[in-house]
């Protein structure tokens, strides 16, 4: 599993936006996964046509007992789209018989009827898990989606039955007239109860459009367990965050490749190294034949004048081997000291480059380097949420003396912004004084129950009377009396929030 290779969006998402992805993933690949669900159960449909063929109804219910295998086969076509690879019909070939016997017993037996199978069975088929490690792993990853995980099952059963009868009055339109009398006396049977009554021709047209009703309905079923299953791996896990690093490594990978290039240089030549580099050089060049002082001895008839231009020939020699040797030394020392600046101009970049790079860092991920420790123990104060469904919670949007300014506001008629205010004020105190986790994203039950969580500092009897009265003016347009919201007012449990 590539995380850089995945196909779609990852990013810390809501029970029902994980949903929703899953669903998404089962429309991008819908004929596949139609495809590859009926593949898997082919060949007890043919079985079971054949021998049920007077027990239409026997053969739905244990057709509708096998549809985990079919499921495990869109589970696996989906987990492989979504990081990248695309299986052959050969893999999945393979994979169906696997999905028949892998743990067949407890699949089919014992978690049956389980309404969470679709986000415990990728625990199951991708993880491999099995055992206690298996009911861990499983109760780690439903405590995100629990609830969505139980109403999408029990949405996609009655979706099954919906699109059934859809299917029956679809059928029964296109029949030509005169020609209905299979669905009359189906009708007719099923309004008086008997249903043994039905003819073998409406039995089967009943179980043909639930077959295809189910197949239909729990491909996205499967999908969206699935997307709930990915969501909670990357609540726990981090995906998101892994995936930031893997994308920053990548755009900075050449950066990482020339500064490793440079440093391996400037390891590799020191100025030091460079100079003897060049003194060897020099020395090799002066040792070459030609450089040799040549020397001729000529008789002549003067001793004086032969000396003398003996003399001479070895100054001359002399001279030349040495203007030469001093021309060569000089530009070579000249090339030394030229590679020992650019040595030097590339440090020095890198240096800055690097400093620049660990800048961006702390700059870019300050918010990790905050401190997470509050008073007493508590949670961190560093992300106290700022606007709470809409409504701006922060300390310095909100009147020092909120109970007086909001039963001013509710006898000038602004009842509205009077009760609001109460709410927000009682949020923002919450947070800021009782330390309570309230996240943006956050409910008005959400607020509740962890208003609950934090015990009496947080005055949780007072919230849920406010939330009470607040819920029935937001949604309900019922504002309450004008002695219940002095009550509030008057009963305000928050201390003055603290100075800076």
């Amino acid at each position: 599993m590539r995380l850089e290779d995945v196909t779609a969006e990852i990013r810390p998402r809501s029970d029902w936006e994980a949903v929703d992805l899953g669903f998404a993933m089962a429309r991008r690949s819908f004929w596949r996964c139609l495809s590859v669900w009926w593949l898997a159960l082919l060949l007890p449909t043919l079985v079971g046509i054949v021998l049920l063929r007077d027990h239409a109804f026997v053969f739905v219910v244990l057709f509708w007992w096998w549809r985990p295998v079919a499921s495990r086969m869109v589970l696996f076509e989906l987990s492989r789209r979504l990081f990248g690879e695309a299986p052959t019909w050969r893999q999945i070939w393979k994979e169906i018989p696997r999905a028949w016997s892998r743990r067949f017993f407890y699949r089919l037996v014992g978690a049956r009827f389980s309404p969470w199978a679709p986000v415990t069975m990728p625990v199951e088929d991708l993880e491999g898990l099995r055992g206690q490690a298996y009911q861990q792993r499983a109760k780690l990853v439903m405590r995100r989606g629990e609830s969505a995980a139980f109403r999408l099952t029990l949405g996609g059963s009655l979706a099954s039955v919906w699109l059934m009868l859809g299917l029956l009055g679809m059928v029964n339109m296109l029949l030509p007239e005169g020609q209905d009398g299979v669905f009359q006396e189906s009708w007719q049977a099923m309004r008086a109860g008997e249903l043994g009554e039905i003819g073998q021709a409406g039995s089967w047209i009943l179980v043909g459009c639930y077959l295809v009703a189910l197949s239909l309905t729990d491909i996205f079923v499967t999908g969206g367990g699935f997307g709930i299953y990915v969501n909670s791996r990357t609540w726990i896990e981090g995906w998101d965050v892994e995936l930031a690093f893997k994308r920053m490594a990548n755009r900075i990978g050449m950066l990482s490749k020339l500064l490793i290039a440079s440093c391996f240089l400037l390891l590799q030549l020191p100025s030091g190294a460079v100079e003897r580099s060049a003194d060897e050089v020099i020395r090799e060049v002066k040792a070459h034949p030609d450089f040799e002082v040549q020397k001729t001895k000529e008789p002549v008839p003067d001793a004086s004048s032969s000396s003398g231009s003996s003399s001479s020939g070895s100054s001359s020699g002399g001279s030349t081997g040495g203007s030469s040797g001093r021309s060569t030394g000089g530009s070579l020392d000249w090339l030394s000291l030229l590679m020992q600046g650019f040595g030097n101009v590339l440090l020095v970049v890198c240096i800055v480059a690097g400093l620049a790079f660990i800048a961006w860092l702390l700059w870019t991920f300050r918010h990790l380097l905050r401190d997470r420790s509050g008073i007493d123990g508590g949670p961190s104060a560093g992300a106290k949420a700022r606007v709470v469904m809409g409504m701006e919670v922060t300390p310095e949007s909100l009147p020092e003396d909120i109970p007086d300014t909001a039963w001013r506001w509710w006898c000038e008629g602004r009842r509205h912004e009077a009760l609001a205010l109460l709410y927000r004020g009682a949020i923002s105190r919450s947070i800021e004084l009782a330390r309570v986790e309230i996240l943006e994203s956050d409910t008005e039950g959400d607020c509740l129950k962890r208003i609950r969580e934090a015990g009496s500092r947080a005055h949780p009897a007072y919230f849920k009377g406010l939330t009470g009265f607040w819920l029935g003016l937001a949604y309900a347009k019922n504002f309450p009396a004008n002695e219940e919201v002095q009550g509030l007012c008057q009963q305000w449990p928050y201390a003055e929030r603290r100075q800076a």
